[in-house]
């Protein structure tokens, strides 16, 4: 049975805002069909500010207050046919982008009333203003018997049945004390309050508050006196009052899908959101998204753009969102510090919300995007991570010290050792952030440790060998997708002119290596007599570079690997599973602890070797190449992982994933959201895993799902 098609409806009370309104009530209308704009007896052009627009507007012949105003709008909504209200102010204090996320948050839990909560931006917040909110919400959440983030804010989502049965009861007469009042009565009825976190602007070109501290403050604390009063004060609603909102969850069911079964009548729609503070990120979401048939999958590709000039032909929609700069990323890497901070995050959550309503992806596929753990949950749309096999909480990784100021003053074995003793507070530290803005959204920590963080989701993905990088006792949403490959779409023009000279090294330090040690490795080779096919992965090329080097800012990498008869590199598990998959052994010198990892497997595996980049000297360069040219056993050894690589079938294994991930395709399901279309997901069934499966129950849909899945030791190493 098809679900009914929300509608929703925003409402914008407006007390002399000539100067705001119109862009207001314009940006609204990008996120929801319908805006009614109360004129509560304006002094100004209000009305006036508003002609062109599509919009309503109810006019007050004088100032009646913002609880009237409110309620008569609400009630042009209801009549509308509205499912859902939505309310903002007028003065241009909430960000409309915002909407996405309540309406988000209304998919999840359609009965509560969803605020848009401020007080994480506290230092955004005038002193005085953060204090009397902060004294306000613990009144009106014991009043309420609910805990709630941020009574005082206007920015709100009403269930239409939830302001009928609440909102003829409230004094709509009381001004600002009619928002708290529907607080209030809808927490007494057993209603949810949920709350996202969101902009808010308090700049100087923004008009003085009609806010009146001393009349207002007294209309709210009486209320809320009388309510407390007339329950005797109501121990219970107290100690409700300071019980966290119980998290919100899909069914965790698991279900079998036969890739054989019919293609489904429309297209599953695919969003892929790749962090772009590194290529490889970018190029994985990239070639995953060239697996999937257009026939079968509508695919999309967010991402900075930093990178996309490189990929040509994409068989996507492409969608501009903003990364943190690639340097700034790496400057952090190498100090130890937080990659991201929590206003970072918020604004990343912020982003993909606003993606996720837009678009309404049947799932999401995320490389290194962090912000889709809250993101993904609050959208409430099933979410794959691609991510390595060597960050897995399920690895018995070696954690190799990288270049930090501990090692440049101790030396790498002091280094090590005291790196050893303070990593898991580093590590928590680093969580901080990510689980600061989970709960912001009223969702658990994922745990304070990197692993958790950097492979959350409902189904991860390793783009690895399980016989280079294996995991143990790994859960069953765990899995090897096998290495992503990829190459720039074109050659420098001397590509084809090269030589087959012997021996050859493919070189490429990456976007993320160290672009100065370059002319010394180039040196290093030239002394060996090595011929060199380099790429400076978009850098300068060296004024150094010799006759017996040829040298772009990118190569085909994969048919570099395969003319070479080794690879240089930062050790990033791109150009290492390059090099692999041409069967070649790996000289790495890793700058990062991401690339530790992944070369202290390649030489566990006896596929190669590396170097600390802080200590890198052209002797050790040229002792390090002359052993891998002369050590039959690294190229026996690369050939061997080469041919797992290439008996691999990337896009049978992705597909999947996706299937798994997504279900089999019914009616009930065939339903989008998208505010401006007034369309809508399935809800949420609450209290039970954060998997999420983007679907109800499976026995409302007729599925049979299955207890187990196969043991880990009967299934495929895929």
């Amino acid at each position: 049975m098809t679900r009914p098609t929300p509608h929703y409806v925003a409402v914008i009370p407006a007390y002399n805002e000539a100067a705001t309104i119109r862009a207001v009530a314009a940006r609204t209308l990008k996120a929801v069909g319908q805006v009614i704009v109360v004129d509560d007896g304006s002094c100004d052009q209000t009305a006036e500010a508003l002609h062109g627009l599509p919009v309503a507007v109810i006019s007050h012949p004088r100032n009646l207050g913002k609880g009237a105003a409110l309620w008569h709008g609400m009630q042009a909504a209801l009549k509308a046919g509205a499912t859902a209200v939505l309310t903002l102010d007028g003065d241009g204090q909430h960000e409309p982008d915002d909407i996405a996320a309540l309406i988000a948050m209304h998919q999840r839990d359609p009965t509560a009333i969803v605020t848009g909560a401020r007080l994480h931006q506290r230092q955004h917040i005038p002193r005085l203003r953060y204090c009397a909110n902060r004294a306000a919400n613990f009144w009106i959440s014991w009043a309420a018997g609910y805990r709630i983030q941020d009574s005082q804010s206007g920015f709100r989502l009403y269930p239409s049945t939830l302001l009928q049965a609440v909102g003829p009861g409230c004094d709509a007469a009381s001004g600002f004390a009619f928002e708290s009042e529907l607080l209030i009565e809808a927490g007494r009825l057993g209603a949810s309050i949920r709350a996202v976190p969101v902009s808010t602007n308090y700049g100087r070109h923004l008009r003085q508050s009609h806010f009146r501290q001393v009349r207002d403050v007294l209309r709210i604390t009486r209320m809320v006196a009388q309510k407390l009063l007339a329950r005797r004060l109501d121990v219970t609603g107290l100690i409700m009052s300071r019980r966290q909102p119980a998290v919100l969850y899909r069914s965790t069911s698991t279900f079998r899908v036969s890739l054989n079964e019919q293609p489904p009548s429309r297209r599953r729609r695919v969003l892929f959101i790749a962090e772009a503070v590194t290529l490889a990120h970018v190029a994985r979401a990239a070639v995953l998204a060239r697996t999937l048939d257009s026939a079968r999958y509508d695919v999309h590709l967010a991402c900075d753009r930093r990178y996309l000039h490189l990929f040509t032909q994409l068989p996507a929609t492409i969608h501009s969102i903003q990364s943190i700069g690639s340097q700034q990323f790496q400057d952090r890497l190498l100090t130890g510090s937080p990659l991201y901070s929590a206003a970072e995050l918020r604004t990343y959550v912020q982003q993909d919300l606003r993606l996720l309503a837009d678009l309404n992806p049947d799932a999401v596929v995320g490389d290194f995007r962090l912000s889709l753990s809250v993101s993904a949950r609050v959208a409430a749309v099933p979410y794959l991570t691609v991510t390595n096999a060597h960050w897995s909480p399920y690895a018995k990784q070696h954690f190799v010290v990288p270049k930090l100021a501990m090692t440049e003053r101790f030396g790498p074995r002091l280094g090590q050792l005291l790196f050893t003793l303070i990593r898991p507070a580093v590590f928590a530290q680093q969580a901080q952030a990510l689980n600061r803005v989970r709960k912001e959204y009223g969702l658990p920590s994922v745990g304070y440790t990197l692993p958790h963080i950097f492979t959350d989701a409902d189904e991860t993905a390793y783009a690895d060998l399980p016989e280079l990088v294996p995991t143990f006792d790994r859960p069953p949403h765990h899995h090897y997708l096998g290495p992503v490959l990829w190459s720039p779409d074109s050659a420098p023009p001397w590509w084809d002119s090269v030589p087959n000279v012997r021996p050859m090294a493919y070189v490429s330090l990456g976007t993320s290596g160290r672009a100065e040690l370059l002319p010394l490795v180039l040196q290093a080779l030239e002394d060996l007599g090595v011929y060199a096919l380099v790429s400076t992965a978009g850098k300068a090329p060296p004024s150094s570079a010799s006759g017996s080097a040829w040298v772009s800012r990118y190569l085909p990498g994969l048919e570099a690997a395969t003319r070479a008869d080794f690879v240089i590199c930062n050790g990033g598990s791109a150009t290492v599973y390059q090099a692999l998959a041409a069967g070649v052994p790996v000289l790495g010198i890793p700058n990062n602890l991401d690339q530790y990892l992944m070369m202290d497997y390649i030489r566990r595996a006896g596929a190669g070797d590396y170097l600390r980049a802080g200590d890198t000297s052209a002797r050790a360069v040229t002792n390090a190449v002359d052993l891998i040219l002369h050590t039959a056993a690294y190229r026996r050894q690369a050939h061997q992982l080469g041919q797992q690589i290439r008996s691999g079938r990337l896009g049978t294994r992705f597909e999947g994933l996706l299937a798994l991930l997504l279900g089999p395709l019914t009616p009930d399901r065939d339903v989008r959201l998208n505010p401006s279309q007034n369309g809508a997901a399935p809800p949420l069934v609450a209290g039970r895993s954060e998997r999420s499966r983007g679907t109800p129950t499976l026995q409302s849909l007729g599925i049979t799902s299955h207890p187990k899945r196969p043991s880990q030791e009967g299934e495929p190493p895929w």
